[in-house]
């Protein structure tokens, strides 16, 4: 009986420490706009999806770096900022509407392939290019 109630509490405290991990890791990053921010039944985490235009490519080895004009729908527009995201290789075209999947957002990040530093950048997923609006 001792066992079953152990048991139960361990799961109690997974589930309290999977919320709250999933609470701090929405306050670490950018403060980008974002839709579909919201949990599942299943307490899953829907990641939030951005959306906006392309102004400009960079193209490594096996990624893509495309800088962002955010035009994520329900925010202020002075909250909306341009960014670069980290996308598998990609055949987007600046100008093209996108929207994808914030992964993991780091300051400070060093490309090694294009010797370069981006202030921030977006780890993003699930890339849709040519949406609309």
């Amino acid at each position: 009986m001792n066992i079953s109630k152990t048991i139960k509490l361990v799961g109690v405290t997974a589930a309290t420490l999977l919320l709250t991990s999933s609470i701090s890791a929405k306050g670490l990053g950018t403060q980008h706009g974002a839709i579909d921010d919201q949990f599942s039944e299943k307490s899953d985490v829907i990641k939030p999806k951005y959306q906006g235009v392309i102004l400009e490519i960079l193209d490594a080895k096996s990624y893509t770096y495309l800088k962002i004009d955010e035009k994520t729908p329900g925010y202020d527009p002075k909250e909306l900022k341009t960014f670069w995201i980290v996308v598998d290789k990609s055949s987007a075209k600046v100008g093209d509407y996108v929207r994808f999947q914030k992964e993991l957002v780091t300051k400070n990040f060093k490309s090694k392939e294009l010797s370069r530093t981006f202030d921030e950048v977006m780890f993003a997923s699930k890339l849709e290019y040519r949406v609309s609006k």
